[in-house]
């Protein structure tokens, strides 16, 4: 049964700025508090790896990550990089001025990016991930990434999308969704919930009736 467990890192619900999650991997920040790791492992059973970008622990902003590979910012350094090389991760730059965390929604199966990205940045988001991407705006809201979470089991969207949106994410993405929100009504979802198909960390504030639903979008 796949697990869901409240957390918050450096005092800060929004546990998504600092944590990116794959079916086999998490990225954690290098300065993170250790008693957190086995939480982290355990509830996602994944390997953590920890790492800085930009010389930032908000690895959430400055990258979007699925299990074929991982896009970050232009400012990332070199360096940074290698941990997701040795993995066996394709790397590749996106332009500065799009975080990738904010303007890519991706699981395995396909991605969503901000309509504002450019045709050849697309191709190489599309390379990297090893997946199909679609560029479609949410709720006139460009960053479709900082909005919505996926995994390969499911999606939590944005909360103030229509159902005609909702349903094309559920067919471009090739999963069941809810709408919803995190820590108590924001609709961050992709700051406020780290997943994968086997479990969830959400943020502290999350109320009982948010990660009921949280669930459900998730796990069915």
């Amino acid at each position: 049964m796949s697990q869901i467990k409240k957390l918050s890192f450096y005092k800060n619900p929004f546990i998504g700025l600092f944590i990116k999650a794959s079916e086999k991997l998490a990225l954690i920040p290098k300065n993170i508090h250790e008693k957190n790791i086995p939480e982290i492992e355990e509830t996602l059973q994944v390997r953590a790896i920890p790492v800085f970008f930009c010389q930032s622990p908000t690895l959430g902003i400055f990258s979007a990550f699925n299990s074929n590979g991982i896009v970050v910012s232009a400012l990332a350094e070199k360096h940074e990089l290698k941990p997701l090389k040795d993995e066996g991760l394709n790397v590749c730059y996106l332009d500065e001025r799009y975080s990738p965390g904010n303007n890519i929604l991706t699981n395995d199966k396909a991605a969503l990016v901000n309509p504002s990205i450019p045709k050849l940045e697309i191709k190489k988001i599309a390379d990297c991930l090893g997946v199909e991407v679609s560029n479609h705006p949410l709720a006139n809201l460009p960053t479709v990434g900082s909005t919505n979470i996926a995994t390969n089991s499911g999606l939590l969207a944005n909360s103030e999308i229509s159902d005609v949106e909702l349903k094309m994410m559920e067919r471009i993405l090739q999963v069941r969704g809810i709408k919803g929100t995190v820590n108590l009504g924001s609709f961050a979802n992709a700051y406020g919930v780290v997943a994968n198909s086997k479990g969830a960390i959400v943020g502290e504030s999350t109320s009982g009736a948010e990660m009921q639903k949280i669930y459900e979008s998730l796990f069915g």
